[in-house]
């Protein structure tokens, strides 16, 4: 048994412990088994669970999280405080190696989608309300220090000194500007971000963390959601930095 099979098992054990009552999920009466594996993510395993008429997903954390820049209890504590928003899956259980979730059935957004003007304003809003929720007791991301994670585990790499330089400027330009920060997903791609006849849910938290109020809409639609040149020309060091990260972040799994 490797490593994802032993976890995903310990996860479905604990099912009596997980948080089923609410309405809409389905009674939880017997240990549930394993429907499918669901593909698409691009850290962890990912599987659909149901015991009669109740479903969730099991996510089996990549044992890399320290690498891939993850902080599993930061993402537990976001996820509780946007419960209430109705935003993002209902969480059933969590463990630092494994998430419970409820099912959110629905399609996935794509690139063609995301230009849909009804789409486009649904998101705005659900990124505001998002923003709106307050994290007390922490501290924002600070883009220096995250993008040197990455670099620290690039040293034997051919990673030029130029490019570096050009990596620790925009960041560094990113961290000095005045902006306010926001609940910030850091991984806001249209996979995950799913729709249903219930409205928008947004998945996939665990990069989630204080962060630049202009990141999660930049990653979506790039520097075209800036209403003005001048706006274009104050994400110019943001863009970068988010192109950085994705590199970075590709870079370290090599």
């Amino acid at each position: 048994m490797n490593r994802t099979q032993a976890v995903l098992q310990s996860a479905l054990s604990s099912w009596q412990n997980w948080n089923s009552g609410e309405p809409g999920l389905g009674l939880l009466t017997a240990k549930p088994e394993i429907v499918t594996e669901l593909f698409g993510g691009r850290t962890n395993k990912t599987f659909l669970v149901s015991s009669g008429d109740f479903r969730a997903v099991v996510r089996v954390n990549s044992p890399d999280a320290v690498k891939l820049g993850i902080d599993r209890q930061r993402e537990k504590q976001i996820l509780e405080l946007l419960q209430p928003t109705g935003l993002v899956p209902r969480v059933l259980f969590f463990d630092n190696d494994f998430l419970v979730s409820e099912f959110i059935e629905g399609r996935s957004l794509t690139d063609k989608s995301l230009k849909n003007s009804h789409i486009m304003e649904s998101l705005s809003e659900a990124l505001a309300v998002v923003q709106s929720v307050k994290m007390p007791n922490s501290s924002p991301r600070n883009y220096l220090d995250y993008c040197r994670r990455y670099l620290n585990q690039l040293t034997g790499t051919k990673v030029s000194p130029l490019v570096v330089e050009q990596i620790e400027g925009a960041a560094k330009a990113v961290d000095q500007e005045a902006w306010e920060p926001v609940i910030c997903h850091h991984d806001m791609v249209p996979e995950n971000i799913i729709v249903n006849d219930s409205g928008l849910f947004i998945i996939d938290w665990e990069y989630a963390a204080l962060g630049h109020p202009g990141l999660d809409f930049l990653r979506l639609y790039g520097a075209d959601y800036a209403s003005s040149e001048r706006q274009k020309e104050s994400l110019q060091s943001l863009f970068k930095v988010k192109q950085a990260m994705d590199k970075l972040w590709l870079a370290v799994q090599l």
